[in-house]
């Protein structure tokens, strides 16, 4: 039979618009006008001089007034940790600079993680010799020349990441190479000035400049159950979606097409938070900390608005109304375009002068939402409660119209109502899981915030996330009559024990197909009616 041009470019609308928003999102510039420059070119200058046009002189550079900024934060592991108010400069656009652990006086204790008094018999003016100069390798012919740090660089005093990387047995940890323009060579990589520090430390009772990087196995038992977690989950729902894509009957249906939707976005909004648990803030760029952390909410959004969908269609039917596949496309299609406007509502609040605790914090602290702020509550749970609720709701008042049908009706608009009913009331229990999951989350979030505690990772979600793909692999494959039917049919030659019941469904579909011929209804007669949806 040839297939109609318009039935095919109504299928790929909802793809294109997903690739639309996918590759348009654009590069952002960490840059905001409360702090003009990212944290990592900036310096704290406080003890610099102050002009009276607002301008700093600090380390023979003259730093505008609109490139300085007061902070109350700073920097660990990429995350924004208090700190007593003070001022920060973008020095590090006007000279390159190289970061140190710690002041002169003190060097980084690696038992305790944070700076303390030098150990050693040196006076002070004795270490703060040791910080003039500094060996500094041209990239081009890798020769080296010493010279006097001021005059090259600007200095940072940044503990940069708490699990520093030290190992005094290993030759390869000493070897390290500083190029001009503040970049370092250790362990095999490049790392920016941000990525590590130089402190001293004792090699063969010599006192030695020494940068440490950033532990290249920080990442503790709690975050790879979290990302293992998630990762399975993916694989779960990935499964999932291919059984479901690869049985016409479901696929053709209104309630198959939207859980094959809603578990693609899914499939996307999970893979991104398990690429961004496994890769440290400091390691990605400003575009695509922030960009990936956007992908991720839209896609994640989208899910849960197709649940209300899927929710409201059930009503829809029950009402004995049937809505056409192009009717419900355009309502994939604004939903998602809802998901894709919210995503610009927080990347125009992350970069306004909005009050800092109702911002996202996406791509600032974090690549997804800061647990610190306000936002993650505001345009986050907030939304997905709103969801659900309505799905409850619409659950409820399609289950009082199911409990006042009468015994012999067989057909509801259209659709089996064995079929119908089967397809519910396990829609109903997946829904129910994803409410109890992100409930919880809510829950917990409001606690931490009410102890004054944060957290970064909750390996919990990880195991709950987890748990509520096992849940769909039961509620939306193995108690879906048509997935039974088609897995007894090309799977097993058995016959499957309810055989009786889903071969009416078939005879009810062809049935269904014969009135619509006989009423004269020819342009409604679609592969969808035979799916049964």
């Amino acid at each position: 039979m040839a297939s109609h041009p318009k039935y095919h470019l109504t299928n790929a609308l909802p793809i294109l618009l997903l690739l639309t928003a996918v590759f348009s999102v654009q590069p952002l510039n960490a840059a905001t006008p409360t702090y003009p420059c990212p944290y990592a070119q900036t310096v704290n200058i406080s003890d610099g001089l102050r002009l009276k046009d607002g301008s700093y002189l600090y380390a023979g550079l003259l730093i505008p007034a609109n490139m300085t900024a007061q902070y109350n934060f700073k920097v660990v592991d990429g995350v924004l940790t208090n700190a007593p108010p003070h001022i920060r400069g973008c020095a590090c656009r006007q000279r390159p600079c190289i970061t140190f652990c710690c002041p002169p006086e003190q060097v980084f204790d690696e038992q305790k993680r944070s700076c303390m008094p030098h150990a050693s018999s040196l006076n002070a003016e004795q270490q703060r010799a040791r910080y003039a100069h500094i060996e500094v390798t041209d990239s081009a012919d890798g020769s080296v020349r010493v010279v006097n740090i001021t005059d090259l660089f600007v200095m940072r005093y940044e503990v940069g990441c708490s699990r520093k990387y030290i190992d005094k047995s290993d030759d390869i940890f000493w070897k390290w190479d500083l190029y001009a323009n503040g970049s370092l060579s250790s362990l095999d990589k490049i790392w920016d000035t941000d990525q590590y520090c130089l402190t001293p430390l004792e090699h063969k009772k010599v006192w030695s400049l020494v940068p440490l990087t950033c532990e290249r196995s920080a990442h503790g038992f709690r975050l790879w159950i979290y990302v293992i977690c998630l990762f399975i989950a993916t694989l779960v729902y990935a499964f999932i979606l291919l059984t479901l894509v690869s049985i016409r009957a479901v696929r053709n249906g209104g309630y198959g097409e939207s859980l094959i939707f809603h578990l693609a976005s899914t499939i996307i909004g999970l893979a991104a938070l398990t690429y961004l648990a496994l890769r440290s803030r400091l390691e990605l760029s400003e575009t695509a900390c922030r960009n990936i952390g956007f992908i991720a909410y839209v896609f994640l959004m989208f899910s849960f608005f197709l649940l209300t969908i899927i929710s409201w269609n059930f009503w829809y039917n029950f009402k004995t109304r049937r809505l056409s596949s192009w009717k419900r496309k355009i309502i994939y299609m604004l939903a998602f375009g809802l998901a894709v406007g919210l995503r610009f509502l927080l990347k125009f609040i992350q970069d306004s002068d909005v009050y800092q605790p109702l911002k996202p914090g996406i791509g600032d602290a974090f690549c997804w939402f800061d647990v610190r702020l306000w936002g993650i509550l505001l345009y986050y749970y907030i939304p997905i409660l709103i969801c659900l609720g309505f799905s409850m709701l619409l659950y409820l008042r399609t289950y009082i119209i199911i409990w006042n049908l009468s015994d012999d009706i067989i057909n509801v608009a259209g659709y089996d109502i064995k079929l119908i009913k089967a397809h519910f009331y396990a829609f109903f229990a997946y829904l129910l899981g994803v409410s109890c999951v992100w409930l919880r989350e809510l829950v917990v979030y409001l606690t931490f915030r009410w102890r004054g505690q944060y957290y970064i990772i909750d390996f919990v979600t990880g195991v709950c996330i987890f748990g509520l793909s096992i849940a769909g692999l039961f509620f939306l494959l193995y108690k879906n009559p048509l997935v039974r039917l088609w897995w007894h049919v090309n799977v097993t030659p058995e016959r499957p024990d309810n055989d009786v019941y889903l071969t009416q469904i078939y005879h009810a579909a062809d049935q269904a197909r014969t009135d619509k011929l006989k009423e004269g209804y020819k342009d409604e007669i679609k592969e969808e009616d035979i799916a049964l949806k």
